[in-house]
């Protein structure tokens, strides 16, 4: 089971209703719980990076960038071509780390916005970095 906590005034509190539910369900006992740090970023800005992803192979396959017209390989583009293609050699480059996850809020920008710029300059792909939608 998996439920996300904030900190707010010193206490753990659910972060979600969902959550919420989870926790009132619980039977009187005693639990153990891993804390991880989801500041590195949070669930909505995960979502957004992939949606992020699964946007641009969209749009590099409605305008026919086949990967080899890009990088000289032949697929097609999907959210992972993106993500390892494309994404992760410039996170490296940007911000010194090769897993997304470790990526805290700011860097994700940063990697957007140079991967974002090459991109209108040589390809004229634009895709907004997905909010609330995603």
């Amino acid at each position: 089971m998996k439920v996300t906590l904030k900190l707010q005034n010193g206490y753990l509190m659910p972060y979600s209703s969902k959550d919420k539910t989870t926790l009132e369900g619980l039977k009187d006992g005693i639990y153990e719980i891993d804390i991880k740090n989801m500041d590195i970023r949070s669930l909505q800005q995960n979502r957004a990076l992939h949606k992020y992803f699964t946007m641009l192979s969209e749009a590099f396959n409605k305008q026919g960038q086949t990967v080899p017209k890009v990088l000289k390989i032949e697929t097609k583009w999907t959210p992972t071509t993106v993500k390892e293609l494309l994404w992760k050699p410039i996170q490296q480059s940007v911000v010194n780390k090769k897993s997304t996850a470790k990526l805290n809020k700011d860097e994700i920008n940063k990697v957007y916005e140079v991967l974002n710029m090459a991109l209108g300059q040589k390809m004229g792909i634009y895709i907004p970095f997905p909010s609330n939608e995603a």
